[in-house]
């Protein structure tokens, strides 16, 4: 009878500790959520490192859903990864939110961390699109951006080094060249040359009696600009009577102008015309019985003209009865 009451015992706390471990790896396996109703999303991301079959998705901190399968890589560009995401249904994700992978818990696990927008509309994103995801954040982030710098900083560093042999070699150069024993010596000579070249000049081109004349040569100069100031305002007044002489006599000069103009004109006409004058000048016959005509005229005057030319066809008798001869 004690046996069967300790087999009793046994039994019901096996039964116990059964029922907390089947508790247990339904509470921590997830379980649960695979009797949930879903909604499917794709997102794209660069790059899908730490995320894994069944990754949380996370609003506000919250579990909304999770990763269906594991990352695919994108086969349109071979750049970046495709995630498939099972959303409940009883969230609804606002048009415009913001995808990225980021981390939860002190282990750093992987999560797709969702942003919603401030300024959100009545839209949401239906279901079966596809959208494109930011870069990684958090400690993923760091991670990588850690990874970044250590492979820049190993570039600076060989850089550097490469600088500093370059360096290296560069002053051994210099010493072994430049900085010769012979060459030193040479530098020596030409300073100690240049200074006595200089003493040279001050003592002698520089000396007493070169600066009094070159400071005589400078006050002679001055008196002579000075000379020439004075002349140059007596010179002035002169110039303005000669220019005022000048323009009073522009105004002759013009209207003799303005005559010898005129009288090359009435040549001209005289010479190209058709009048009397032209005729006179070009026709010699004419010419003559002009100057007859005047010769006449001087002997006889106008009341007695006659010319001489014409014969006189009248007798004596008549000429001498005249015109007041009785009949």
């Amino acid at each position: 009878m004690k046996e069967n009451r300790t087999e009793l015992f046994v039994g019901f706390f096996l039964l116990i500790g059964l029922l907390l471990l089947g508790f247990l790896v339904l509470k921590f396996g997830n379980f649960g959520d695979r009797f949930e109703k879903t909604y499917s999303l794709t997102v794209t991301f660069e790059d899908g490192g730490g995320l894994l079959k069944g990754t949380d998705v996370r609003l506000g901190g919250v579990k909304i859903g999770r990763l269906a399968d594991a990352p695919t890589v994108n086969l349109e560009n071979y750049g970046g990864a495709i995630v498939n995401l099972e959303i409940y249904d009883d969230f609804r994700i606002p048009e415009g939110a913001k995808f990225s992978i980021g981390t939860s818990g002190l282990l750093g696990d992987a999560m797709i961390k969702i942003d919603v927008p401030t300024d959100r509309t009545e839209k949401f994103i239906a279901a079966g699109s596809r959208i494109k995801g930011e870069r990684i954040t958090g400690l993923g982030a760091l991670a990588s951006s850690a990874e970044s710098l250590s492979n820049k900083g190993q570039v600076v560093l060989e850089d550097v080094r490469s600088a500093l042999e370059d360096i290296g070699s560069a002053v051994e150069k210099l010493d072994q060249s430049i900085l010769r024993e012979e060459n030193l010596q040479s530098f020596n000579r030409a300073v100690a040359e240049l200074a006595d070249a200089l003493d040279a000049i001050n003592n002698k081109v520089l000396g007493d009696d070169n600066t009094n004349n070159l400071r005589e040569l400078l006050a002679n100069m001055k008196k002579a600009s000075i000379k020439v100031d004075d002349a140059a305002e007596k010179i002035g007044p002169i110039l303005d009577n000669g220019s005022q002489a000048i323009s009073a006599i522009e105004p002759g000069l013009k209207k003799l102008t303005d005559a010898a103009e005129g009288a090359d004109k009435a040549f001209e006409r005289i010479n190209n015309g058709g009048g009397i004058l032209n005729s006179i000048l070009k026709d010699e016959e004419l010419k003559k019985d002009f100057k007859g005509f005047i010769a006449n005229l001087r002997r006889n005057g106008i009341l007695f003209y006659k010319d001489s030319s014409i014969k006189n066809t009248e007798s004596p008798n008549s000429r001498r009865r005249g015109t007041f001869s009785p009949r």
